[in-house]
């Protein structure tokens, strides 16, 4: 089991699953007609939970029923899907594919979600920038791409400000979802991180840890609920 259960399977019937599922339509049919296959996921800083809202999107649209999704941990300094996904964390990862010390068949692992594929991090390695800024990442984001039609690539990127990879990273892929933690991220700090983006790219912002009132009408949580048991706690955002 993941170390935070994924709501979108763990609860899908919350209030939380059916923003990831709001999420999955937005990638999926986008207003602009623009086609969205690869998406990078990061934030300002680090520890506002960027992971789980990468892995809780990828969830979703593994869950559809006629697409794939791969996830790819690029954040070589703090690691983090190989836990979420309970992978050997000492296993083949993006570090040593992009070192060229393993084939990238080596570094893709099916998970316990049907559809659901991960490329983890990896061991720790020494050059980060150098590895996620080169040539062969840049080719490795085009060919997970190009290989299969009904793949969606999510990318899960360390903090801009923080790895200056990041920015790099952005400059190939479709689109850039933003998470921003509701009770810790400045505002100052996400203007930041934007000036080092593309903003054409940004589809979105997802405010993490943000729990709003429903009413205790017969409302949102009856229609979801109804027929379906008792409901369940999510993880926290």
């Amino acid at each position: 089991m993941a170390t935070c259960p994924l709501v979108a399977l763990s609860d899908p019937w919350s209030y939380g699953s059916e923003q990831f599922r709001a999420i999955k339509t937005s990638i999926m049919f986008p207003e602009n007609g623009r086609e969205l296959r690869t998406i990078l996921v990061t934030s300002a800083m680090p520890g506002e939970g960027k992971s789980f809202i990468a892995s809780n999107i990828a969830a979703a649209i593994a869950s559809s029923m006629d697409n794939y999704a791969l996830i790819i941990d690029s954040d070589l300094r703090l690691p983090t899907l190989a836990d979420i996904f309970s992978l050997p964390p000492e296993g083949p990862g993006l570090g040593l594919y992009l070192n060229n010390q393993c084939s990238l068949e080596d570094v893709i692992y099916r998970t316990y979600i049907d559809k659901l594929s991960v490329i983890p991090a990896g061991p720790v390695v020494d050059n980060p920038s150098e590895l996620i800024t080169s040539s062969t990442m840049i080719r490795m984001i085009a060919d997970v791409r190009s290989r299969y039609s009904d793949r969606y690539v999510i990318i899960d990127s360390p903090p801009p400000l923080f790895a200056p990879e990041a920015t790099a990273i952005s400059k190939h892929v479709d689109g850039i979802i933003v998470v921003v933690r509701n009770d810790k991220t400045l505002k100052k700090s996400v203007a930041k991180m934007l000036d080092k983006l593309d903003r054409s790219k940004v589809i979105g912002i997802v405010l993490n840890r943000y729990t709003p009132y429903l009413g205790d009408d017969y409302g949102y949580k009856n229609y979801y609920s109804n027929g379906k048991g008792t409901r369940r706690g999510s993880c926290p955002f």
